[in-house]
């Protein structure tokens, strides 16, 4: 029987804030928060058109995802999770979907986390990935970077670093449910808290608390890359759901790229909430997203 897309939307929300939101606001170990997350991931259908690779890129295990014919680009995305959570284990179906969707060949990496490996392991390693591709001779030209929620802070923050290094950046960026404010200081935050089925403030706070300590302030550019300088950086595609918390963050950075001369494509979608890319096999609103990556992509690749 199917079931009306309303009723749909309610009934996933529903089972999001009991199973996921409403454990996040507890102070629960990150060992149970990871393991919790990763089960819930497994529902997500992973996409058959394409080849998964396990590998190792800079001393982390990675996969690289293909489709069945050869691509010009590449997208390394970096997964999210709050700094805390996430891996190859719960990104690896929409990483698919993204692939076959793209026809482009995909790369994500395990990198570390914390509060085992806090601020700044994880861009480290990242960077060192991003040198490696481009010692195995893809050129940065044919490099898309991307990420989601904590993923895209760290997308951001690494191209910011290449910038700064003066050294080739990525053809283009991709933010999906982009946190780029570690102040919490959005808006978004306080007015979406009951409607963002999947992320609470209480889950970022611990994050933060785990990726930091009292070593970094929040406001750090470095942390926060939305307070850097933005000058200079590639093509940007944003999307974000309308019930998001962290919905100012993307609105923010949109605004401020966009006066720093970025050339920045924003997509909001109604009625979606935090990370809702992952959903796209049940909702048509990330179906959409996923489309609209793509066009973004492809545009990149004939630019």
């Amino acid at each position: 029987m199917k079931i009306n897309a309303m009723w749909k939307q309610y009934i996933t929300e529903a089972i999001l804030k009991a199973a996921i939101r409403t454990p996040s606001q507890f102070t629960l170990p990150p060992t149970t928060l990871r393991i919790a997350l990763e089960q819930m991931c497994r529902v997500f259908p992973v996409n058959k058109e394409v080849q998964i690779r396990p590998i190792r890129l800079a001393g982390l295990n990675a996969e690289e995802i293909k489709p069945q014919s050869s691509s010009t680009q590449l997208i390394f995305h970096i997964h999210g999770g709050a700094f805390f959570l996430g891996g190859l284990n719960t990104h690896r179906a929409l990483m698919t979907d993204i692939a076959a969707r793209t026809q482009m060949q995909v790369i994500h990496v395990d990198y570390p986390l914390a509060p085992e490996h806090g601020f700044p392991d994880a861009l480290d390693a990242l960077y060192d990935v991003y040198q490696l591709l481009l010692d195995q001779d893809i050129q940065a030209k044919d490099i898309i970077l991307s990420g989601d929620s904590c993923g895209a802070n760290l997308a951001l923050a690494l191209c910011l670093r290449l910038k700064e290094n003066q050294e080739d950046l990525p053809s283009g960026l991709i933010l999906l449910s982009p946190f780029l404010d570690l102040t919490l200081t959005s808006e978004s935050l306080r007015f979406n808290r009951k409607h963002d089925a999947l992320l609470s403030i209480e889950a970022l706070e611990a994050g933060i608390d785990y990726y930091l300590g009292n070593r970094v302030a929040t406001d750090n550019p470095q942390i926060s890359p939305l307070f850097d300088d933005l000058t200079g950086l590639p093509p940007t595609l944003v999307q974000v759901g309308s019930k998001e918390i962290l919905l100012d963050d993307a609105k923010r950075f949109r605004d401020k790229a966009k006066t720093a001369g970025v050339k920045v494509e924003f997509k909001l979608y109604t009625g979606m909430w935090h990370n809702f890319h992952m959903f796209n096999a049940w909702f048509d609103q990330a179906k959409q997203a996923l489309t609209d990556l793509s066009e973004f992509a492809h545009q990149l690749d004939q630019d």
